[in-house]
């Protein structure tokens, strides 16, 4: 029973959500998943905002990102000849309905930590985003918490909802039953210590 319940109050933490509500912005911590790109697009389609700001660098090469993803992402083609995790993701959402004009992209970040300062400083000095007061976190679900308590740093006076996807095969019920999603998850708990003790997070929060 303690293990059971340590472990359920580990994914409620992690596995943070919240229920969609209109806001000025949708964002996308980038990675090479095509459910991101999907979930962004049905945000947008629902009515929850009329922009997404998508975040990610990484260049896809076979010898690289495809090993790792190509699993994720069917057989892998999709990702290939796109050169940023944003630009991919921003092809997905045009795919799934999201006309290009509505999507901008961050293309210098390749961590969490650079999504929310370099989203933060696109927010703060576009004069497109000058009225964005509330944002949708549209981020992978097992990453949920931290992206928020990164975001939360950059983002003091913006109001923040967590509207995350299930990727990888790694649910807030599932994650304990593989190796992967044990690693995973127990990777983020301690990554969401790890990102703010002794470091400049700390005089942000």
């Amino acid at each position: 029973m303690y293990n059971e319940l340590s472990f359920r109050d580990i994914g409620n933490f992690i596995f943070k959500k919240d229920e969609p509500q209109k806001a000025d912005l949708i964002v996308v911590p980038g990675a090479p998943i095509k459910e991101l790109g999907i979930h962004a697009a049905e945000l947008y389609k629902d009515g929850y905002s009329e922009r997404i700001l998508v975040s990610g660098n990484y260049y896809f090469t076979y010898e690289s990102l495809y090993e790792e993803f190509k699993v994720f992402t069917g057989d892998g083609n999709n990702c290939l000849g796109e050169k940023t995790e944003a630009s991919y993701l921003k092809k997905i959402m045009e795919e799934n309905g999201v006309p290009g004009e509505a999507v901008y992209l961050e293309e210098k970040a390749t961590s969490t930590f650079e999504n929310a300062i370099f989203v933060s400083k696109m927010i703060r000095e576009k004069e497109c985003f000058k009225d964005v007061k509330h944002i949708i976190l549209c981020c992978q679900a097992f990453h949920a918490r931290r992206a928020l308590m990164t975001f939360q740093c950059e983002l003091k006076d913006i109001e923040i909802t967590v509207c995350p996807v299930d990727t990888r095969g790694i649910t807030i019920n599932t994650w304990i039953d593989t190796q992967k999603g044990y690693n995973l998850v127990l990777g983020e708990l301690r990554k969401c210590g790890e990102y703010f003790q002794g470091s400049e997070m700390y005089e942000k929060r």
